[in-house]
């Protein structure tokens, strides 16, 4: 397996040739050797090197050395980041006796800074595939893990036992998962039996990087697998029971529909719902590059409007909507931990689908809405529900078109054909038919 060099990251290169000339050693590292190998674009490119983050930051000065659990030397190019680190070994053969992060019977990694070789630092790390070093000098893949044979069987392997790897860092199981999905691979049967033995014990991990990772599920252009691997893992349930109840309901059959009738194609459960939201959200993050894609509101809204038709005016609209919102959205994004910004931008968002969807339409000027500043999260999610509905794709179309054009160009977004504004009323009524002013007085002369 060949890496092509045309696909090589410069500013990458750079950096390895420069701690490669000051003597230290220094290779690309992880996802990026991976994805090249797998003849697909890396997202980005990180490397791994034997000089400590300090020694780093004195070669580079557009060098910034971040983290406390893990700490890393990101060196800027522009807005682009090549993630350096250093060598590490597992701290576990250090002394953790020593160390007050360690706690006896228990496997957790609470700290991560135990410097070591090239060959200790591949061992450390969470599966085969991402175990590979890649030698710019020497144009050769370096592999301590049997990565190189996981890769071509399309494999994903925890490095030494999944028992104990994934009780160090449970957020291993959602990045098993992740890769599994993205890739196209098969989780390994033994690695398969321990993620789902362990799956309880991710709540132990910091709710921000377990909630990061949820967002990288969605947003990495295999959602619909991702979900699917969730559930078949029953990790879902482990991290928001919630949602999983949700989708669980939402599988319910129909009603049978009367034999007299025509035969008509029933409408897609909440759950089927679910599955087309993610396929049209992996569609568009496909087709966009990484500073398009989707915000967090439309993802943590695809995963709730299924559940909401009445926003889409698929149903009557049986009570009050916010409140419909809050009994539906609240538990699942406090169980996440969303941040309380991108929780009340998926309300918004949600709630403005009753607004965008045309048997919900207000009078008066669509213009009033894409001034809002959530309008184009809103307009997104309702695209990514459009998949589900042609008349919707319709509607969805009209609202970009006057997004670009102008309200005019809506036609009859607003529910009417030329786009008036509508003449409001005067507040002191109508005068009367005949009525005459009267004329003025000497006193007013």
């Amino acid at each position: 397996m060949a890496i092509p060099h045309d696909q090589i990251d410069q500013d990458a290169a750079k950096v390895v040739r420069r701690l490669r000339r000051y003597n230290f050693e220094a290779y690309l590292v992880g996802g990026c050797v991976r994805d090249l190998l797998l003849n697909r674009k890396p997202k980005d490119f990180d490397v791994a090197t034997s000089a400590t983050p300090n020694e780093i930051k004195d070669l580079f000065r557009n060098c910034r050395i971040i983290g406390r659990r893990f700490r890393l030397a990101h060196i800027f190019f522009g807005s682009k980041i090549i993630e350096t680190s250093t060598f590490r070994k597992s701290p576990r053969e250090g002394e953790p006796a020593a160390d007050e992060d360690f706690v006896a019977d228990e496997l957790l990694i609470r700290r991560d800074n135990v410097f070591g070789t090239a060959e200790e630092d591949s061992r450390r790390r969470d599966f085969t595939i991402n175990g590979l070093f890649y030698d710019l000098q020497s144009d050769q893949v370096i592999d301590y893990v049997a990565g190189l044979p996981d890769l071509e069987g399309k494999l994903v392997r925890t490095i030494g036992d999944p028992d104990i790897r994934f009780r160090e860092d449970p957020v291993r199981i959602l990045r098993a998962i992740k890769f599994a999905a993205r890739l196209d691979f098969t989780i390994e049967p033994e690695t398969y039996r321990a993620l789902v033995a362990h799956k309880s014990e991710i709540p132990k991990c910091a709710p921000p990087r377990i909630l990061e990772e949820l967002y990288r599920l969605l947003r990495g252009g295999a959602a619909r697998r991702s979900m699917e691997l969730l559930r078949e893992t029953g990790v879902l349930g482990v991290l928001v029971p919630e949602l999983a109840k949700l989708v669980e309901q939402g599988t319910g059959a129909l009603p049978a529909a009367d034999d007299a009738a025509a035969p008509v194609e029933p409408p897609p459960t909440p759950a089927e719902k679910l599955t087309r939201y993610l396929d049209a959200l992996d569609e568009r993050v496909r087709d966009r590059s990484g500073s398009e894609q989707p915000t967090n509101a439309v993802l943590l809204g695809s995963l709730l409007l299924p559940f909401m038709p009445e926003l889409l005016g698929e149903l009557p609209r049986g009570g009050d909507a916010v409140t419909r919102v809050e009994q539906v959205a609240r538990p699942v994004l406090e169980r996440m931990r969303v941040s309380r910004r991108d929780a009340e931008r998926t309300r918004q968002v949600l709630l403005a689908q009753r607004r965008l969807a045309p048997s919900r339409r207000r009078r008066g000027r669509p213009g009033a809405l894409t001034s809002r500043d959530y309008f184009l999260d809103a307009l997104e999610l309702y695209e990514v529900a459009a998949a589900v509905d042609d008349a919707s794709a319709q509607e969805a179309a009209r609202w970009r078109r006057m997004l670009r054009e102008g309200p005019q160009a809506a036609g009859n977004a607003n529910g009417s054909s030329d786009g008036k504004r509508r003449r409001r009323r005067r507040r002191g009524g109508r005068r009367r038919r005949g009525a005459q002013i009267a004329p003025p007085t000497e006193a007013n002369t």
